[in-house]
């Protein structure tokens, strides 16, 4: 007789509850989709939110213009994309490849490197190389953007019809966010009330503001002694630890000297026989006049003998690289430098003091302010950001160049002033606020835009 259902059992209740949890999950994103406040909102959702029911690793908000090109709006875990990385340009080139090669209207499932430069980054490099695309359409069939979702895995049928049935939400939501502003109810405020908010609003644009600009920072040392390779070699170890306080004198790396050695040995052999010349030559020098000439060469060769074992000797004494002064001692990685070849004059370390610093900014030249030498300049270090540093720019360059997170920047050093606590420690990272000359308030609100405006139209 077969056994009844327990229906409290564990093994049968748990698929149930799983499946109800993520049909939940489904219907709140849907719901969050359809009370999103504005398109920057919901592309947001969508990078983040879909990963949660699909299983995808990454996802890539595309929105296609009506042009054809593709344009990146949107990516998980990042607040603001910079379209000028990279990796946004490869994902770019690929939807755009995909539009030349049969429309970005249809659903595609694909593998790396498809649709994509072979040379790229996104080709070699990528490490999620299962991608699928899905279109968000018009009600007309067009696609006017899409997204690209990126794992580990080969998409299953499941996770790509909970993708498809989201896909639909998105672009419904897209579409009435996009259009709102046509549909909108007329509000029944007087004339005159719009005429005064108009006029308040022209007043607001014209009010004078500081420029202002926002910059990663770091505490750098003001003036570092540079620790350089004194002779060509072979750092053979690093003596001291990063950060590690140092004095004068101290042995900080040492390089290989096995070959030095052996000229050393060869140069004190080499005058010890030269000596043995001299006083034979002296010897002669009694009996002849050959011996007399013979004696002037050999004390000739053995002047000459000894100054090569000097030089020598002071190349071996060069293979230990001393501090020059007192401070502490800042470089990157010591497996990195030792076994590393040098050569004469290559920075190995820097010597600084702990209280001699002053910050370092990479303003991105879409953030650049016209900045003097008295700019101010304020610092929020990650370490505590409550309690900001202030400062005052003391130079900047004057040609751009790629900063460590690889965006086309100025680099500007800021004096920071005294205060009543410990200078910050060399190596501090945080945000830095730079404030630079007064402009229209108008002109600061829409400063990127005016400023892309007349890139496009080449002015």
């Amino acid at each position: 007789m077969p056994r009844p259902e327990n229906p409290a059992d564990p093994a049968r209740s748990a698929p149930k509850e799983a499946g109800a949890a993520a049909v939940e999950l489904l219907l709140r994103v849907e719901s969050m989709a359809r009370e999103a406040l504005d398109l920057t909102e919901l592309r947001q959702l969508i990078a983040n939110e879909t990963r949660k029911l699909n299983r995808a690793r990454q996802v890539f908000v595309i929105e296609v213009t009506q042009r054809g090109g593709a344009r990146l709006v949107g990516a998980s875990g990042v607040a603001n994309v910079d379209r000028n990385s990279a990796l946004a340009g490869s994902i770019e080139a690929l939807v755009a490849a995909i539009d030349r090669e049969g429309g970005v209207s249809r659903i595609l499932d694909f593998s790396l490197p498809a649709y994509c430069d072979p040379q790229s980054d996104l080709a070699s490099a990528y490490p999620f190389r299962e991608m699928m695309w899905l279109p968000l359409q018009e009600r007309n069939g067009r696609a006017f953007g899409g997204l690209l979702m990126a794992r580990e895995s080969v998409w299953s049928k499941d996770d790509a019809a909970i993708s498809r049935r989201l896909a639909a939400t998105f672009a419904h939501a897209w579409r009435e966010l996009a259009t709102a502003h046509y549909f909108r109810p007329r509000i029944g405020a007087r004339r005159r009330w719009a005429l005064l908010s108009m006029l308040a609003v022209a007043l607001l644009m014209v009010v004078p503001v500081p420029m202002t600009a926002l910059a990663p920072v770091e505490i750098v040392a003001r003036r570092p002694f540079i620790v350089a390779a004194p002779i060509d070699g072979v750092i053979d170890a690093i003596e001291v630890d990063p950060g590690a306080t140092v004095t004068v004198g101290q042995p900080l790396a040492r390089l290989s000297d096995t070959l030095l050695k052996s000229r050393v040995e060869v140069a004190s052999r080499e005058v010890a026989l030269a000596e043995v010349r001299v006083k034979q030559a002296t010897i002669m020098a009694f009996n002849d006049a050959r011996g007399r000439h013979e004696l002037g060469i050999a004390e000739a060769d053995l002047e000459l003998k000894k100054a090569e074992q000097f030089y020598a000797s002071e190349l071996l004494a060069k293979t230990v690289v001393r501090a020059e002064r007192s401070g502490v001692a800042h470089y990157v990685d010591r497996k990195a430098l030792e076994g590393r070849p040098v050569a004469t004059g290559e920075r190995i370390m820097e010597i600084a003091e702990p209280e001699d610093v002053e910050a370092r900014l990479d303003l991105a030249v879409p953030d650049v302010v016209a900045l003097s030498a008295e700019s101010p300049v304020k610092l929020f270090l990650d370490v505590d950001p409550l309690a900001p540093w202030h400062g005052k720019v003391v130079r900047s360059d004057y040609r751009a160049r790629p900063s460590d997170a690889d965006v086309m920047s100025f680099r500007t050093f800021a004096q920071i002033e005294p205060g009543d606590r410990p200078p910050p420690r060399i190596g501090l990272r945080g945000t830095a606020q730079v404030v630079g000359r007064t402009t229209a308030f108008g002109v600061f609100l829409f400063r990127r835009p005016l400023t892309a405006l007349r890139q496009w139209i080449g002015i």
